[in-house]
């Protein structure tokens, strides 16, 4: 079994990085992210190619090495596994977690998404190490996200033990509403790559991370 507690606090500021712009782009960004305290990074791109995405992976893996931060990949199993990532995000029409466990073993990070307790237990059962939940607040990432809020997390996620990450529309302005939801961190997009200065505004989210996501006792 995957040290639960370990994981938790590896995925207390998650950023999700991608769409929206060039893969130079995007590794500029990640770098300064990283420097600020990131401590995890997801390319999420469903315009790129394979070969591109491959590509970007690479560089980002790098990156997360050097900052001690995991790399993992949405959708893309493919990519992932061959790119050699800490992990993979899935989502409900993606390929199933237990499908993806079989092939990558006990030692890769599958994520699930869930918005409800029913998706959650779901995802927990199939194999998953950590689900993100939400969305937390609305988000201009995903217009048609169903916002369940804070209370819609808390009530998501208090039948599994598995690591979760809050997730939609999340930034300094709001983080600290997330305290006592239940989940480890918060993973976000646009607070961070569409910020002017994304080195100063990951190290500031970082300290509201930490005091709105407590260590985990257990």
């Amino acid at each position: 079994m995957r040290d639960r507690k370990n994981l938790a606090a590896r995925l207390k500021l998650y950023l999700i990085c991608g769409e929206g712009f060039t893969p130079k782009e995007n590794i500029a960004k990640v770098s300064a992210a990283l420097r600020g305290g990131v401590t995890a990074v997801q390319l999420r791109v469903k315009s790129w190619s394979g070969r591109e995405c491959f590509g970007a992976a690479l560089a980002l893996k790098k990156l997360c090495r050097e900052h001690g931060a995991l790399l993992l990949i949405n959708d893309r199993f493919d990519v992932a596994m061959a790119a050699g990532a800490d992990g993979v995000h899935l989502g409900q029409s993606d390929l199933p977690v237990d499908a993806a466990r079989r092939v990558a073993g006990p030692d890769f990070i599958i994520g699930g998404t869930a918005r409800t307790p029913e998706l959650a237990r779901e995802a927990q059962l199939l194999g998953a190490d950590y689900v993100g939940c939400g969305a937390a607040f609305g988000t201009a990432t995903k217009k048609d996200a169903l916002v369940i809020g804070p209370e819609g997390i808390k009530k998501a996620l208090a039948s599994i033990e598995i690591p979760s990450v809050a997730i939609g529309g999340i930034d300094s302005a709001n983080i600290a509403r997330l305290a006592g939801c239940g989940a480890c961190g918060a993973a976000l997009s646009g607070s961070l790559m569409n910020a002017e200065d994304t080195e100063k505004a990951a190290r500031e989210l970082l300290a509201e991370a930490e005091r709105t996501f407590p260590r985990p006792s257990k």
